[in-house]
């Protein structure tokens, strides 16, 4: 049984267009599938690097320091509503500035919510402060994408919503936790600072 009649079909020279035609449909839908491919692995190893960047800021001394000030505020009995507008922002920012990405479809949801879940705590550490910030500035929309991204990730975690009872009973142990990264930053400047300049740090 004959599939395929090449009977008087032609390869080369005249009457071959046919072929070259498509050979050249079947060129570029491999090129296409490579340069699909290509950017798909570009678009994921960039994904993985701005998460990457998003945790080192997390855990960087600035935004450290500025958790310390809200939970120290919090311990000495600031109402939530009136945490420092200082740190209550650039927390608040930070989450937003994530919520904006994934929101965005820059990074996959799924990614954030494997391991880097803090935006659930700190929505609802910083709402009342949020909220009221709102209302000052008559402006609904402030910390939209933060507040997206915390209902985002209760939803593929329930488990993780913020619970006020557990965050009191844990608050002192959040605090001597940033404490310690705190301090082991500061070690690691010094250690840096000295390697650099030959020389001790000289402490205040």
């Amino acid at each position: 049984m004959t599939f395929i009649n090449t009977d008087g079909m032609a390869f080369i020279g005249p009457g071959s267009e046919w072929f070259w035609t498509a050979f050249s449909g079947i060129v570029l839908a491999v090129t296409f599938l490579a340069i699909y491919r290509q950017l798909a692995l570009a678009r994921g190893a960039n994904a993985f690097a701005q998460l990457g960047g998003l945790v080192d800021a997390w855990n960087g001394e600035r935004l450290i320091r500025k958790r310390l000030d809200a939970l120290h505020a919090l311990r000495d009995g600031a109402a939530a509503a009136d945490i420092p507008d200082s740190p209550a922002s650039a927390i608040a920012n930070f989450w937003e500035k994530v919520g904006a990405l994934v929101r965005a479809g820059h990074i996959d949801a799924s990614l954030i919510a494997e391991g880097f879940v803090g935006a659930n705590d700190w929505w609802g550490i910083l709402a009342p402060w949020m909220l009221k910030v709102r209302a000052e500035d008559a402006n609904p929309n402030l910390w939209e994408h933060f507040e997206w991204h915390a209902g985002t990730l209760v939803r593929l975690h329930p488990t993780t919503a913020f619970d006020q009872q557990r965050f009191e009973r844990t608050l002192e142990q959040r605090i001597t936790a940033n404490e310690a990264d705190l301090r082991d930053l500061v070690a690691m400047r010094t250690v840096s600072s000295e390697a650099r300049t030959g020389h001790p740090t000289r402490k205040p």
